[in-house]
């Protein structure tokens, strides 16, 4: 389905296309393999989750965040009755809006944002799930709704892989969150390795570390091949789009584990042959 920007929203959609060209990311974002049609409005999505990500983790909001968020779900919901707003909420309105979007499930990114301010450790796997159904999940569902994919049996299986790239950020960010003080290995785990919340927050990669960080990252891949089939089942470029984060997603693993799963002391990130490599698989089938 394509659906032409309106005049008076160009410069709205620009901006946003613009935050998503500069900001660094491991996944394709408003990628060139994607419809050009398309890419305004996956631009806007972007621009709309990363400003309330900003809230939720940026020093310059620091004891405000709740309340940025909250604003900026007013001025989102503002944006869908039609009424003047931030040019990010304007555009992703727009989006949703023409491609029939529950706005429940954006929505959805706002409470994980706040999950972020309020929850630092998470006892289980079952608290991680459901953080992941609020703060990755929707991204994929509102891709496919762009895309023009109503399955329920596809958007399953868009869940199981955007939460795999949720967990294979979370392990490649290990170093990054512990500087603010996030710890997003459940509890559990802790406990079956004997590792202890004062070694994790050392931020050093020990024989204890590693044996936890290969039984997160072996239980994240299974999930994430889990999604795989839905690969095969679209079409045309949103299933080149989807191929492309698929192959950057098992990359990053790749990578964890040919540094011996150490990934406290040294983060693994993708390269610019890595990309050149990815793209051109997905392109190949």
């Amino acid at each position: 389905m394509e659906s032409p920007v309106p005049t008076s929203l160009l410069d709205d959609y620009a901006q946003c296309e613009h935050l998503a060209r500069s900001h660094y990311e491991n996944f394709p974002v408003a990628s060139v393999l994607l419809p050009a049609a398309l890419r305004p409005h996956v631009a806007a999505l972007y621009a709309f989750a990363r400003t309330a990500d900003d809230f939720a983790d940026e020093p310059l909001y620091e004891g405000n965040r709740l309340l940025e968020l909250d604003r900026w779900e007013i001025n989102f919901r503002l944006a869908l009755s039609g009424k003047p707003t931030h040019p990010f909420c304007k555009a992703f309105a727009h989006s949703v809006k023409i491609f029939d979007i529950p706005p429940e499930i954006p929505l959805r990114l706002l409470e994980a944002f706040r999950m972020d301010v309020k929850v630092k450790r998470w006892k289980d796997w079952d608290e991680l799930f459901n953080y992941c159904r609020h703060s990755a999940n929707p991204v994929g569902r509102c891709v496919l709704y762009l895309s023009g994919v109503r399955d329920e049996r596809l958007h399953l299986l868009s869940d199981k892989i955007c939460t795999g790239l949720q967990l294979i950020n979370f392990w490649q960010d290990t170093s990054r969150d512990l500087a603010q003080g996030r710890i997003y290995y459940p509890k559990c785990e802790w406990k079956n390795h004997r590792v202890g919340e004062s070694l994790i927050l050392k931020g050093r990669d020990t024989d204890k570390t590693r044996a936890l960080v290969k039984t997160v990252v072996d239980k994240t891949e299974t999930l994430f091949w889990e999604g795989e089939p839905l690969l095969k089942q679209t079409r045309g470029r949103l299933a080149l789009e989807l191929k492309a984060t698929f192959g950057g997603g098992l990359t990053i693993l790749k990578k964890i584990r040919a540094q011996n799963y150490g990934v406290f002391e040294r983060r693994p990130s993708l390269n610019a042959w890595d990309k050149l490599r990815i793209a051109a698989k997905a392109l190949a089938g």
